[in-house]
């Protein structure tokens, strides 16, 4: 994403640029884009959510930008914490 060199309106974006997907990593996108479940969004509608990583960078002429990467969601690999082993041991 590189700045707008000349925004025409309040509304325009302050960046832009390109999204470049691997052609090689098209069909496995496009498999989890049909087989993931839908979420809720803010506006009530069923959406397919992507995650998105960001930095910041600056070439070499001095000019800044944004390089990211969009991949699907993180699973959650935290296990639900184990029982207590004596429940007999709690005060209530």
């Amino acid at each position: 994403m590189f700045p707008v060199k000349e925004k025409k309106s309040d509304k325009s974006p302050d960046m832009t640029g390109d999204i470049e997907i691997p052609a090689s990593v098209i069909s496995e996108l496009v498999t989890y884009l049909r087989t993931a479940d839908p979420v809720m969004n803010w506006k009530d509608e069923p959406v397919v959510k992507l995650r998105s990583s960001v930095w910041s960078n600056e070439m070499k002429s001095g000019g800044k930008y944004l390089k990211g990467l969009v991949s699907p969601p993180l699973e959650n690999t935290q296990a639900a914490p184990a029982p207590a082993a004596n429940d007999d041991a709690l005060p209530f």
